[in-house]
């Protein structure tokens, strides 16, 4: 009991004092309610597999919120398409220019964009399950890099008329040996102009942001300085992608709320009824009550009695006196397991339907027989909530590249120059690729859309790209025709030189 009582001040006091030691030194209070701040800490420890009400003895986890929250993500990103192209002196992209428009900024940006993208679907999982992630880039060495915090991680201190982050504080740490440095660093917005402050802090405990140290102290830090102000930026220096689901946690919180979050209890039961599954399967195992007369000594130093096991267990004569009293009868109970499944995907179709995902995503596809229209049907809910969940990722991923465009200027990493940025989300969720063909297709037929719009969507290609090859595709044809003519025509004899003999 004590023990239980000394882990459960532990983890309360880890998840406190971050927070109090923030709001002592920096002598701000974050907006967050005691139910919001509760909040994330539980879907942290849900999407860990580290729910309260998991028992390693009694109560198994399925690791439905980190399921959930992988297949969200693998959904939202798996048809996107982007594009950083540069633009002209007219205002013209190098779509609509032609590939000859070169743009050094947007080729800049698109090359130090692409590691963004390389590890956005496993950042993004962790977002959803946490409600929603900055994405922050920061200058080094002549390039970009990116900080990815979830919302469990941030100490937001004040929203803006519009619910985005106004003032934020990010916690960094770094270890060496026993002594762990703590770097604050918090974007405050200043009418068009961003405030980023920076300080540091040394401590011998984990849970304690210690004694503030400066910055030059740590060599990691050195070169940051303790403050500075970002002219016109447009906005914070950073993305902020929110879940784009209602908070039913904290109604009048601008905090996004995890996409399992409407799901808890409901997965809680799951947990629970899986757990009765598995003691099904093993409390009908087969068991053989025996005579203590029917065990053999074991060979351990112990001593005792032990049965047989596996292949060794035989049926062995015994020399002994029972009269009517079987010398052993076996235990071996019907499973029950058709009622235990039932009811268990009963639960998961209610999850999927409260986490806005299409029936068969968790449940069984085959326990109800659809029709192609029923299963067009179903996966709409599932376009719903991915189509909005796209929506508010590209806009975090745009605000990403402007706070890229700003420090690739304020740091001379390439020319000035005007960029385009394109996002493209395919609608395959509740439309196969074979079916989106033949619709191209018979579009085509029609002469409703043309040669050069069908391979811009089939091969990716930019407007420029596709008329091009379509142009060559058309030349190339016709100059086999042409020669094909040629080859049927009659040759005509050749004159010779000097005009006509009689």
């Amino acid at each position: 009991m004590f023990t239980r009582i000394l882990n459960f001040i532990r983890q309360v006091v880890r998840k406190i004092l971050p927070y109090k030691d923030i709001e002592t030194v920096e002598h701000v209070e974050t907006p967050l309610s005691n139910d919001m701040a509760n909040a994330l800490d539980e879907w942290y420890n849900m999407y860990r597999n580290k729910a309260s009400w998991l028992k390693s003895d009694t109560v198994k986890s399925l690791n439905l919120p980190a399921f959930v929250s992988s297949e969200l993500a693998r959904q939202i990103v798996l048809e996107m398409k982007w594009n950083i192209t540069g633009k002209t002196a007219d205002g013209k992209t190098q779509t609509d220019a032609g590939e000859d428009v070169t743009n050094p900024r947007a080729d800049f940006l698109k090359a130090e964009f692409e590691k963004c993208i390389t590890s956005l679907r496993q950042k993004l999982e962790q977002g959803c399950a946490a409600g929603g992630m900055t994405v922050k880039p920061y200058p080094k060495d002549g390039h970009i890099y990116f900080d990815w915090t979830m919302d469990w991680s941030l100490y937001p201190i004040a929203f803006d008329d519009d619910g985005n982050l106004a003032d934020i504080i990010f916690r960094d740490t770094y270890t060496e040996g026993k002594t762990i440095y703590t770097r604050l660093e918090r974007h405050a917005i200043e009418g068009n102009d961003v405030r980023i402050s920076q300080r540091a802090f040394k401590s011998n405990m984990r849970d304690a942001i210690g004694v503030e140290i400066p910055l030059s102290e740590v060599p990691q830090w050195k070169q940051l300085k303790p403050d500075v102000v970002v002219k016109n930026t447009g906005g914070q220096m950073f993305g902020w992608y929110k879940v784009a689901a209602a908070n039913s946690i904290d109604v009048d919180s601008p905090m996004g709320a995890s996409c399992f979050n409407k799901a808890t209890d409901v997965i809680k039961e799951a947990d629970f009824q899986y757990s009765r599954l598995m003691w099904e399967y093993e409390g009908s195992e087969l068991a053989v009550d025996v005579d203590p007369t029917a065990l053999r000594p074991k060979k351990t130093e112990g001593g005792g009695l032990e049965m047989p096991k596996l292949n060794q267990r035989l049926f062995r004569a015994v020399d002994v006196d029972k009269g009517d009293r079987d010398l052993y009868s076996v235990f071996s109970p019907n499973i029950r397991d058709a009622s235990l499944i039932n009811g268990l995907n009963q639960l998961f179709m209610r999850i999927e339907d409260l986490c806005g995902l299409a029936r068969g995503t968790i449940s069984d596809a085959n326990a109800e027989a659809r029709t192609a229209t029923e299963l067009r049907i179903v996966k709409q809910r599932s376009y719903a909530t991915i189509s909005d969940n796209q929506a508010a990722l590209e806009r975090c991923l745009k605000d990403v590249i402007r706070a890229m465009d700003v420090y690739a200027t304020l740091y001379s990493l390439a020319p000035e120059g005007e960029y385009d940025v394109s996002f493209t989300w395919d609608d395959s969720i509740i439309t196969d690729t074979e079916q989106q063909m033949n619709e191209r297709i018979m579009l085509l037929d029609a002469g409703i859309i043309s040669k050069a719009e069908f391979r811009e969507w089939y091969f990716n290609e930019t407007k420029a790209q596709a008329t091009a090859a379509v142009d060559a595709i058309a030349q190339e044809t016709a100059q086999a025709q042409m020669a094909s003519i040629n080859q049927l025509l009659p040759k005509v004899p050749s004159q010779p030189q000097g005009g006509p003999t009689e």
